[in-house]
């Protein structure tokens, strides 16, 4: 196996609750909390989680677009966390964001030329004509014609705006890609488009991704590892093959249930987690999950399980495992 192009250890990302008249910190709202994995060259992480459980807020904090409040980040050999402004500058030519909304991620007042070519002299790589002809080329490479250039976002429907997102994002020719959720806010129809394109283009030019979404089935589609998230935790993580065929945790088991299948003649009980998500500021003690979880023991309400390997790569954060 080669080495992680990704590895996080212990990270965490709290925001500050402020109170009183002084505006002093009364509390935090753990959004990311105490979270270690790694992705390898070439593979994509699906990341996968109900709204509000800190996925988005991962993906930005990875890429220091938020500043971490612990832990490290290695991008190849370098600690993104410790790196300083210059050097984060630099590295920022090989990690990018595609942002899940197409129409707020474009700057209205600039035509798409501008918008895709704009970071290409912010590195200072290229001007003028040739800033135009890499423009060009990479409007063509993400479906769009090299024409639209000088057309502005509100003349194109929401996923050529994505395709615009893809192509800025593409510009630099990065080795790494955070997608927030990149298809959640277009239409059905062309989900599958912008999909097939971003696997096209990771075989094109040898990308990594990390890939966030509450669509089970199109994580299951692109991705190679899938990430299970909870109340700012991973619970589980494995191969997507191991994990959709044999989901261990029961908040993994409850999601998975959920997913519409196609095949009349499988049938599959929905499972319904009783409650609400519990808030971000407040995690219950011991497993974030026990509040919702049909199997929760006393130790499940006490202390707090680990993220532990169960055979062949498949990490679970459950105490009961091996009762299930």
């Amino acid at each position: 196996m080669t080495e992680p192009i990704v590895k996080l250890e212990n990270v965490k990302k709290y925001f500050p609750i402020r109170g009183g008249v002084f505006s002093r910190v009364v509390g935090n709202i753990k959004a990311v909390d105490d979270i270690s994995f790694s992705i390898q060259k070439g593979e994509t992480l699906g990341l996968v989680g109900e709204s509000g459980c800190g996925k988005s807020t991962l993906g930005r904090t990875i890429l220091k677009l938020l500043d971490p409040t612990a832990g490290k980040v290695f991008y190849k050999d370098f600690d993104i966390f410790a790196t300083q402004k210059e050097e984060l500058r630099n590295l920022r030519r090989e990690m990018q964001i595609i942002f899940q909304d197409p129409y707020s991620s474009l700057n209205p007042r600039l035509n798409v030329g501008e918008i895709v070519g704009e970071c290409l002299e912010i590195h200072g790589i290229a001007y003028g004509r040739e800033k135009q002809e890499k423009v060009e080329s990479m409007l063509e490479v993400c479906g769009l014609a090299p024409h639209h250039r000088r057309r502005y976002p509100h003349e194109f429907s929401g996923g050529q705006r994505q395709r615009i997102g893809i192509a800025r994002a593409l510009t630099l020719n990065p080795d790494f890609i955070v997608a927030d959720e990149p298809i959640s806010s277009l239409d059905v129809s062309i989900q599958a488009q912008i999909v097939n394109l971003m696997e096209e283009l990771q075989e094109k030019f040898g990308l990594t991704y990390l890939f966030i979404s509450h669509d089970l089935s199109m994580v299951r589609h692109i991705s190679d590892h899938v990430a299970v998230m909870y109340l700012g935790k991973i619970v589980e993580i494995s191969g997507k093959k191991e994990l959709y065929q044999n989901p261990l945790h029961p908040y993994t088991q409850a999601l998975l249930s959920a997913v519409p299948v196609m095949d009349p003649d499988h049938k599959s009980k929905r499972i319904i987690l009783r409650g609400d998500v519990p808030s971000p500021a407040n995690p219950p003690q011991g497993c974030n999950f026990n509040p919702r979880c049909i199997y929760a023991e006393e130790h499940c309400r006490n202390e707090e399980p680990e993220l532990r390997d169960v055979g062949s790569g498949h990490q679970v954060s459950c105490h009961l495992v091996e009762k299930m």
